[in-house]
C-alpha cells in the first residue's frame, strides 16, 4: 500500500492525495517512541473506543459536523438528508445516499464495489492460504479465524476496500445470493490509513466480524468486515439466511475507518484491468458502491 496517502481516482484516472484529517498526530503516534507506548494503549482499548462511540451518539456531538465536514471533505450533495438534519456525529458518520446516487450495475456477470473506498485487487493468492495488505502477510484462517477457510479459498483471489473518514460508511451486497450469521472475532482498533509508520497488521489483530455469502453466480465469497481506530461498532443491517440482492444494504460502521476484504474461491472472478494494474503498481483505487469490480468466469 502506498504509504504517501495518494490514490488513483477511477472516474478521473488521475493520482490524487488523499486528505489526511490530523495526520501528523498519527504519524507521532506510530513513529516517535512516546506516541507507539500511548499507542499501544489507545489502538487496543475497547472501553476507549465504546466510549467515543456513546459520545458521537450525544447530542452535543453535532457541533462537531460541520467541522468533520470539512475536514474529511464528506459530500453533502450526494447525503440523503440535507445539512443541519444530523442531530449527532454518528448520524453524519453513519448516512445513507440519496436514492439514485449510487446506480447498481445491472449485468448479471458484474460483480459491484460493495462500498465508497480505496480498492485493491489480488488477483490470485497463493496455495500458502496468504493475503498481501500494506507490507503484512495475512494468513485466511487467521483472518476469518477459521482453519477450515483456507481449503476452499487458497489459489483464490481477493479484494481490500479501506475506507476513510470522510467515504460513505455503509456496505452493500456484491451480488445477488443467501448470507450466513456474521461472526464477530474480537480484536484490537489500530489505523487502517497508511500514515507513515503504520505498520500494524490490522486485519489481524483488529475487531472484525465475518461473513459467509453463497452468492448465485460467484460461488461462495467471505466478507470480513475489519474495524479501524475509533471504530467500536460493526453493524449487520441483513437477516441472515435470508435471500439478498445486489447493492442491499449489508452493515455499516459507527465512526472511524475501516476496511472490508472479500475473499472469492478459485476461477470464479475476472477483476478488472485496471484495478489489478493499479494494485500491481502499489496503488489504491478509488471506486464507488454499485460500479463494477470483476466479472464472473
Amino acid at each position: 500500500m502506498n504509504e504517501t496517502g495518494s490514490y488513483l481516482d477511477r472516474e478521473t484516472g488521475r493520482v490524487v492525495a488523499e486528505p489526511i484529517v490530523a495526520g501528523s498526530s498519527f504519524t507521532w503516534l506510530y513513529r516517535s517512541s512516546i506516541g507507539r507506548v500511548l499507542g499501544r494503549f489507545l489502538f487496543r482499548s475497547r472501553r476507549l473506543h465504546g466510549l467515543v462511540e456513546r459520545l458521537a451518539d450525544l447530542s452535543w456531538s453535532r457541533w462537531l459536523v460541520p467541522w468533520f465536514v470539512r475536514s474529511a471533505r464528506v459530500n453533502v450533495a450526494e447525503c440523503e438528508r440535507p445539512p443541519g438534519t444530523w442531530r449527532t456525529l454518528n448520524e453524519l458518520f453513519t448516512r445513507r445516499l440519496a436514492p439514485g446516487s449510487r446506480p447498481i450495475d445491472p449485468d448479471p456477470a458484474a460483480l459491484v464495489a460493495p462500498g465508497d473506498g480505496k480498492l485493491t485487487v489480488t488477483p490470485r493468492l497463493d496455495r500458502a492460504a496468504t493475503l498481501c495488505v500494506k507490507s503484512c502477510t495475512v494468513p485466511l484462517a487467521e483472518l476469518a479465524d477459521d482453519q477450515e477457510l483456507p481449503a476452499r479459498f487458497a489459489g483464490g483471489s481477493a479484494a481490500v476496500l479501506r475506507l476513510y473518514l470522510g467515504d460513505y460508511h455503509r456496505l452493500h451486497f456484491p451480488a445477488d445470493g443467501v448470507p450466513s450469521r456474521p461472526r464477530p472475532v474480537p480484536g484490537h482498533y489500530y489505523s487502517v490509513t497508511p500514515f507513515p509508520g503504520n505498520d500494524a497488521n490490522y486485519p489481524l489483530v483488529n475487531s472484525r466480524t465475518v461473513t459467509r455469502f453463497a452468492t448465485d453466480r460467484f460461488g461462495e465469497l467471505c466478507l470480513v468486515d475489519v474495524g479501524g481506530f475509533l471504530v467500536a461498532g460493526i453493524h449487520a443491517t441483513f437477516v441472515p439466511g435470508e435471500r439478498v440482492v445486489k447493492g442491499q444494504e449489508k452493515s455499516f460502521f459507527a465512526f472511524g475507518g475501516s476496511t472490508l476484504v472479500i475473499l472469492a474461491e478459485p476461477g470464479r472472478l475476472h477483476w478488472d484491468k485496471d484495478l489489478v494494474e493499479a494494485s500491481a503498481a502499489g496503488l489504491e483505487v478509488a471506486v464507488k458502491m454499485g460500479t463494477r469490480v470483476a466479472l464472473g468466469v
